[in-house]
């Protein structure tokens, strides 16, 4: 019984490791203008962690695969054309937005609706210079 258990947490350990690999390559960070995607759903990002460059244009796609209304908002600072809040998806809504960071450092996002940060749905861009 303990080998079925040891069997299901490595598939479990591989299944995770494969899911990071492909967040980390939505999103490279090589100084490159950079796209990737973002997935909400379960109450999270997929990837929630995001590479970029100073001055470099992120494109980024939002894409609601959840049954709840998600946000993207960056309450640390106020970026032109954000107003905080970037964008409200309703479930299979789908939207691309543009950012561009002119500081480097930690940038943490997360949905603003009632309940979703604490349950997890966060993230940050690290801005290199």
């Amino acid at each position: 019984m303990k080998r079925i258990g040891c069997l299901g947490l490595v598939v479990l350990t591989i299944a995770a490791f494969a899911v990071l690999v492909r967040a980390a390559r939505d999103f490279g960070g090589d100084g490159s203008p950079s796209s990737g995607q973002i997935v909400l759903e379960d109450f999270r990002f997929v990837p929630n962690r995001i590479d970029a460059r100073v001055g470099v244009p992120l494109t980024v796609r939002l894409t609601n695969r959840g049954t709840e209304r998600y946000d993207l908002n960056f309450q640390s600072f106020h970026m032109p054309g954000l107003e905080g809040v970037e964008s409200i998806l309703e479930p299979g809504e789908t939207r691309t937005i543009t950012l561009r960071f002119d500081q480097p450092g930690t940038h943490t996002f997360s949905c603003s609706l009632p309940g979703h940060a604490a349950a997890g749905v966060t993230g940050a861009v690290f801005v290199r210079p």
